[in-house]
């Protein structure tokens, strides 16, 4: 890879990084309110993975609101990983970083069961089976009592719905874009021509057979039933946006009751 296209990868990191809580709807809400489930009943979590976890702004969140807590970096993206370590950088003895894909070996180099993982709009560019392997994984891996989160877009109920918040995203970023602060217009700009791409894949050409890498937005019922199936108890649709749902569940433990 040349320098120049380092540089306009790391620079699209580093856009990322700007522009997601400006055009993605609802980002903060999504990302708080999984925040106060961690800390639920005064709860405190002691490790959380991050998977997918690109520029580290839910890490760097979670990790102000705990001082106590732990976290664990898991992206494939080198350039990703520059932008979180800088943002991290305050949190450094607390954070560990793992460079790897979310279906290859990542859970090798944890260092102990974790208490929490967690994902943001990474898990639907797996295809519907390595989705599947990688909540059993997390389940396997999670400490008894442990919680999953996946914050994610994800199709609803019936097309024509399904449809609708696509469209809506759209007309989100139309109007949102209006609103970016002049000094961040060249971020905005990449941004959209990136957007524009997730636009003629998922609009323009819907009905198109979608290939590994896509956004693969399989229904938010299958997912939880597929987090179910793994054995996750009190699986449930927590925040629902549009295209985003956060759903997730708790890995049982000794006072677990048998759900009928």
């Amino acid at each position: 890879m040349s320098q120049m296209d380092k540089d306009r990868f790391l620079s699209m990191a580093v856009c990322y990084d700007r522009m997601a809580p400006r055009l993605m709807p609802a980002y903060d809400l999504f990302q708080d309110h999984v925040i106060d489930l961690l800390h639920e009943g005064d709860c405190e979590p002691d490790l959380v993975v991050d998977l997918g976890a690109g520029s580290g702004i839910l890490l760097e969140k979670i990790l102000r609101r705990s001082a106590r807590s732990r976290a664990v970096w898991v992206d494939s993206s080198p350039d990703f990983r520059n932008v979180a370590e800088k943002r991290l950088a305050a949190f450094r003895d607390r954070v560990r970083f793992i460079e790897c894909a979310l279906e290859d070996d990542w859970e090798r180099q944890l260092l102990g069961a974790p208490d929490a993982i967690l994902s943001m709009s990474a898990i639907h560019h797996l295809e519907s089976g390595q989705k599947r392997r990688l909540y059993a994984r997390c389940f396997s891996l999670l400490r008894p009592g442990g919680r999953f989160f996946n914050i994610d877009e994800m199709s609803t109920l019936w097309d024509d719905a399904y449809r609708n918040t696509l469209h809506y995203w759209a007309r989100h970023v139309e109007q949102a874009r209006k609103h970016v602060p002049a000094e961040l217009a060249d971020d905005c700009r990449a941004w959209c021509e990136r957007f524009d791409r997730w636009k003629a894949r998922n609009i323009d050409g819907a009905g198109r057979a979608k290939a590994r890498g896509d956004d693969l937005h399989e229904p938010f019922l299958d997912q939880m039933r597929w987090l179910r199936e793994c054995g996750f108890l009190e699986v449930d649709l927590f925040l629902k946006h549009h295209l985003w749902s956060v759903i997730g569940g708790r890995k049982p433990d000794a006072s677990s009751r048998t759900p009928h």
